[in-house]
């Protein structure tokens, strides 16, 4: 047991130091500078770093935040993604143990945390990181369906190609994902753009939903995405309503307040004897779904306005809900 604790600190040390690494990646891909060299620096008087400046979240606490050089400030981020990776490297061997899938899902995950980073720093996603994870996904795709072949000829029966293999191996799947999620998002961006003027999610989404189609396929890309709306509500909803309060934004407060106050109503009495009747049961889906299109179509309109929602980034959402199907 405490060797496996110990290996388990060991894990999370190594997954700090590809933290540090991505904190490297995150920052030069704004700059446009080699992930490689020049050696780390301060980005405020560019004195090069010792390798003790470098020792992640350590460091920051020995520094107390501050440039050994300069003084200057140093960004919360670093830390933050240095204990994330960490811990998200723990979880992933933890799930996956010492196996081909947790090398894959390093990987994974690591591109999952840089795309989240710089979509929150800059609502910018790169297409360098976003081609990463497709294309780690199609190459975790060609290495599954590769041991799915040796696995058969392994065994006593002969490898052959048929049409199901050819429509259900893995690469075929993960391909099928590719284009499901580029169709998925591109359709939802095309219907926002018919109705409130704007692109209802940004082309980088899009590529995030391709890579997320490489990974886990086109029979889970669907759920990924809907389960991501879900974490954007979560996330969103409280600042969303504190704004539109703030700006007594009634035409789309109150059909939403409605929709709320109604679809919670109908989840804890959906139980007594009155929705024993067929006909208050239909009346009432058709209750809530008449204030959920009301809803929905304000809120869309507002997007119109800008200026009176409240907007963060999808590519975030996308990613976490990546790492629960993961992870979980």
């Amino acid at each position: 047991m405490l060797f496996f604790i110990i290996f388990l600190l060991f894990i999370f040390c190594i997954g700090t130091v590809i933290g540090s690494f991505l904190n490297v990646v995150i920052l030069r891909a704004f700059s446009g500078e080699s992930i490689i060299l020049p050696p780390s620096k301060c980005p405020k008087c560019k004195n090069k770093l010792k390798w003790w400046h470098n020792i992640p979240i350590l460091s920051y606490i020995l520094l107390r935040g501050k440039c050994y050089f300069c003084k200057e400030k140093i960004s919360i981020q670093y830390p933050i993604v240095e204990f994330i990776t960490g811990v998200i490297f723990v979880l992933v061997f933890l799930k996956y143990g010492i196996s081909v899938e947790t090398f894959f899902g390093f990987i994974i995950a690591s591109l999952f945390i840089v795309i989240s980073v710089t979509d929150i720093k800059e609502r910018v996603v790169f297409d360098g990181h976003t081609y990463a994870l497709i294309g780690t996904g199609l190459f975790y795709a060609i290495y599954l369906t590769i041991m799915q072949i040796v696995n058969v000829n392994s065994s006593s029966t002969t490898f052959q190609i048929s049409t199901e293999w050819v429509l259900n191996n893995p690469l075929t799947i993960s391909v099928a994902g590719v284009i499901a999620g580029v169709l998925i998002m591109e359709i939802a961006a095309k219907i926002g753009n018919l109705i409130a003027g704007e692109r209802a999610f940004g082309e980088g989404d899009t590529y995030i939903a391709a890579g997320l189609g490489a990974v886990f396929g086109w029979k889970n890309v669907l759920i990924i995405l809907v389960l991501s709306v879900i974490i954007q509500l979560i996330f969103t909803m409280p600042l969303f309503l504190k704004k539109l309060i703030t700006r007594k934004a009634w035409n789309i407060l109150i059909p939403v307040a409605l929709f709320f106050v109604y679809a919670i109503g109908y989840f804890f009495l959906q139980k007594q004897p009155v929705f024993n009747n067929i006909y208050i049961v239909l009346f009432s889906i058709l209750l809530m779904l008449i204030l959920g299109v009301w809803a929905c179509v304000e809120i869309i309109r507002g997007l119109k306005n800008p200026d009176n929602l409240t907007y963060l980034p999808f590519g975030p959402a996308m990613a976490i809900a990546g790492l629960i199907v993961l992870l979980f």
